[in-house]
């Protein structure tokens, strides 16, 4: 984090969504069938091949799949939550070399138009974004700084807002979203059953799956609260292919939150700062260049 602009990022940390999307109005439009063409076939042209017949799913697959909609429609379902996300990220350096990052993330979510997330990284710097349902405010800890923006009316358009336009950080953002009802099912092109195992003690359902651009991994709890408690990405486009993990504790499904959870206190001597993408618009702050010289990734 630098001093000038929130949202520009050294070479080490990375933009990372729940299976490399981004909650934006272009994701949900992919998934429109495309138009049809008016134009009448030419006399003596091929008829055009019909789509190959999808192979029949076994009962692993329709299981896995099972599973998957049952831990995406719970998630949709809640009226609020809170979590523990310990997350581990790649970054591949320019000599091919993979080096690891880490963060804790503490969630709090209240539907239809707050939540909070606090940060602390491996390195110990600490962030807060915070939804209120009038502004979205990303506080910087370490160096006393904070940018704000008007909040969209809900947290899955301020989810898009914050990730889109602000061009922040939001891991696994599509969990916090609604839409993660028909957007999860949607983007697992293959999914499988691994097994039945146990995470801290828990028994949970291990699936492997894959997407067009990501192979991940999910293990689900088991029983009537099917929630995420581990979640592995490979970004197999990206070059080196990073690997992102986490896992997600502390889960509790009726938190009590009290009127300050979601109200912004601002240390003493906090300054106000723009976005780094305000900033880019005003040609302060090059594209894809922090304040400090360094290239985001």
């Amino acid at each position: 984090m630098n001093s000038i602009a929130l949202g520009s990022r050294s070479a080490r940390q990375v933009r990372i969504c729940l299976l490399g999307m981004v909650l934006s109005a272009s994701a949900l439009a992919a998934s429109a069938p495309a138009p049809q063409s008016s134009q009448p076939r030419p006399a003596g042209a091929p008829a055009a091949a019909a789509p190959a017949a999808a192979a029949p799913q076994t009962d692993s697959q329709r299981e896995a799949a099972k599973l998957l909609k049952s831990m995406a429609e719970y998630l949709a379902g809640l009226i609020a939550f809170t979590t523990v996300s310990n997350n581990g990220y790649e970054t591949v350096q320019p000599s091919g070399q993979k080096i690891e990052f880490g963060e804790s993330r503490r969630i709090s979510l209240s539907r239809p138009d707050k939540l909070r997330i606090e940060e602390n990284a491996s390195d110990g710097v600490k962030d807060l974004s915070l939804f209120d349902g009038r502004n979205i405010t990303m506080l910087s800890a370490d160096d006393n700084v904070y940018a704000q923006a008007t909040q969209p009316p809900s947290i899955e358009d301020a989810l898009v807002y914050f990730v889109r336009d602000l061009r922040m950080r939001a891991p696994l953002a599509l969990l916090l979203s609604t839409h993660v009802r028909t957007e999860l099912p949607a983007l697992a092109k293959d999914i499988d059953y691994v097994e039945e195992t146990k995470i801290r003690g828990q028994v949970a359902h291990h699936l492997a799956g894959r997407s067009d651009s990501v192979d991940f991994q999910v293990w689900i709890a088991d029983g009537a609260k099917p929630l995420p408690l581990r979640i592995v990405i490979v970004y197999k486009k990206a070059p080196g292919q990073p690997r992102f993990w986490a896992d997600l504790t502390e889960w509790n499904t009726a938190p009590k939150f009290t009127s300050s959870t979601f109200k912004l206190v601002l240390p003493t001597g906090a300054k106000k700062i723009p976005f780094a993408v305000q900033m880019q618009a005003l040609g302060a702050v090059p594209q894809g260049v922090a304040a400090s010289g360094e290239v985001k990734p």
